[in-house]
């Protein structure tokens, strides 16, 4: 398909929407006047989705954590130690990596439950596909239906604009895609002064197109509202367009409920009866959508823990509740719940086999065993049945296979390892500890806060940051060096943050501008942290070496 037959589809998909929809069961997608589907619009908010530069450190994009290989949610699964910070505890949760914390200058600055690293998410990453249809978002439903502009804090869409509240909230969630404080005006202002997609490769065709003619994103928001003004309210809008042509129906129960007898296998078709019979799937997972849209509590985990809704509704009622999400493309899924503690949906029906979770508190009267005899129970059979039809019969293909407008490009987080391009030993420091660098920020050309840092070193101390167009593989005075520090290195100091002279507390970084210059694209420099520490005999420690690859 051409980029321009693809954008055509595009607009098809939003135009026809209704009449597909209830052709295959699935309620009439509501859209928000304020916000109606446009080409120009979806594009726009097909490339935003997919941008690491909306990010503090141009890693993160909101198609990071939910890809459709995933079924919309994320292939990656980090552990959150929960409330009492240790790990493996029973609290465990099992989240989205997000990036590693930096303060309000976009330098690093220890968490303090994931000090220097990468920070996970309290909750699981719910699929966005099929999110339209929700009239509140996030597990707990504090994205509401009435959508506020954030700069001027009035109400734009009064009803249906759940994905709209939803799309910036991550823009500033420092677990997720932001430094410390950070505002809307900048990130806004940082959008502007970006190259659309400079560091995904890969594009699909109609983003491609797009961005063909080498288009700024003031041109794309011109296109797309008429003036160049990039706001919170017009990312939201964007952002929320994209995902309503997002529409998975064509998975084999909905070309069965077509008509088509061999959409689904005799297996799927005996598994969606024991859905909507003895398993009583269909009680909160509701034939069209598989959700009620509801908010249950499913006795998964103490309240104490994390009591959801109650904590958008204020409602005693509301403890331990937590939005039913749809089943479809749930085959897809590799973390599951809002705890993201199971990994399969065979996991889930065990779970379900035996009447939900064991907290009682509000839980669900409608989670019953299901292990009994029947008509009340599910033998193996059954539920192998069952599993397979939740599994397969509810996965659109296109979804599964990426296929357009379920298309995606290859994303630089995709290609730079989480802690960067590290190679070569260090020597330790103060405490047997060894500083580490820290390295994941992509190296594109154009950057204009483009960051390395160093961390776990003696607090207080006198840092170098070497940077060279060589490496090297030596020793100065039994101390490893990785640069060679002798053929016209980049030099930069600075003074670690942390408590002067304690062991493994030092941190600091070092931030630059990298050139835009094309002619860079290619080169590779290398870095390394010296530590000038007084707790060593030899008075100095390294870490060990990155490499910085331009592109």
């Amino acid at each position: 398909m051409t980029p321009s037959n693809q954008v055509r589809a595009l607009l098809a998909f939003a135009a026809s929407s209704a009449m597909a929809l209830c052709q295959t069961g699935l309620p009439s997608q509501p859209v928000p006047p304020q916000n109606p589907i446009t080409p120009a619009k979806a594009i726009l908010g097909k490339l935003l989705f997919w941008e690491e530069q909306m990010s503090s450190n141009n890693r993160v994009a909101c198609g990071t954590c939910h890809t459709f290989a995933a079924g919309g949610g994320d292939l990656r699964r980090a552990t959150n130690p929960g409330a009492d910070g240790i790990t493996p505890s029973p609290d465990d949760t099992f989240g989205s990596p997000g990036i590693v914390r930096s303060d309000a200058n976009n330098r690093y600055l220890p968490d303090a439950e994931f000090g220097l690293g990468a920070q996970v998410t309290r909750r699981a990453s719910p699929s966005f596909l099929m999110a339209a249809w929700f009239p509140e978002l996030f597990w707990d439903g504090r994205a509401a239906g009435a959508f506020v502009d954030p700069d001027t804090n009035q109400v734009v869409i009064p009803v249906g604009g759940a994905l709209e509240s939803q799309s910036l909230v991550p823009l500033l969630a420092g677990d997720e895609m932001a430094h410390d404080a950070r505002t809307f005006a900048q990130a806004t202002s940082k959008l502007g002064s970006v190259s659309p997609m400079a560091l995904a490769t890969n594009l699909p065709p109609d983003m491609a197109a797009a961005i063909a003619g080498g288009e700024t994103y003031a041109d794309l928001f011109t296109a797309a509202f008429g003036t160049p003004d990039i706001t919170a309210q017009r990312i939201a809008f964007a952002l929320a367009t994209y995902q309503r042509t997002l529409v998975a129906d064509q998975t084999p129960w909905d070309r069965f409920q077509l008509g088509q007898q061999n959409a689904m296998t005799p297996q799927q078709i005996n598994g969606m009866n024991v859905f909507n019979g003895p398993g009583r799937c269909n009680l909160c997972h509701t034939p069209g959508l598989f959700s009620d849209r509801q908010f249950h509590n499913l006795g998964l985990r103490p309240i104490n823990e994390d009591n959801g809704r109650q904590a958008v509704t204020n409602n005693f009622a509301d403890r331990g509740r937590f939005k039913t999400p749809s089943l479809r493309n749930v085959g897809l899924r590799r973390s599951l719940m809002h705890t993201g503690q199971f990994t399969n949906v065979p996991q889930v029906f065990t779970f379900y086999l035996n009447g939900g979770g064991p907290n009682l508190n509000n839980k669900d009267p409608l989670l019953l065993p299901l292990n009994g005899p029947p008509p009340q129970g599910v033998p193996p059979p059954a539920a192998n049945d069952l599993i397979n039809f939740v599994t397969n019969a509810l996965t659109d293909p296109r979804v599964a296979a990426g296929q357009f407008p379920f298309d995606r490009p290859v994303l630089a987080g995709d290609r730079v390892p989480a802690n960067g391009f590290l190679y070569g030993t260090g020597s330790v420091g103060s405490g047997n500890r060894l500083p580490q660098i820290l390295a994941e920020v992509p190296a594109n050309v154009g950057n204009g806060d483009f960051k390395l840092g160093v961390g776990a070193a003696r607090g207080g101390a006198l840092a170098t940051l070497a940077v060279s167009l060589f490496p090297a593989a030596t020793t100065i005075q039994g101390v490893n060096v990785h640069v060679d520090v002798f053929v016209s290195p980049a030099l930069f100091w600075t003074t670690l943050g942390g408590a002067a002279g304690l062991p493994g507390q030092g941190y600091g970084t070092v931030q630059f501008a990298l050139p835009p210059e094309p002619l860079l694209r290619g080169i590779t420099l290398y870095s390394q942290w010296f530590v000038w520490d007084a707790g060593v005999p030899v008075g100095l420690a390294s870490s060990r070496a990155a490499e910085v690859r331009l592109f």
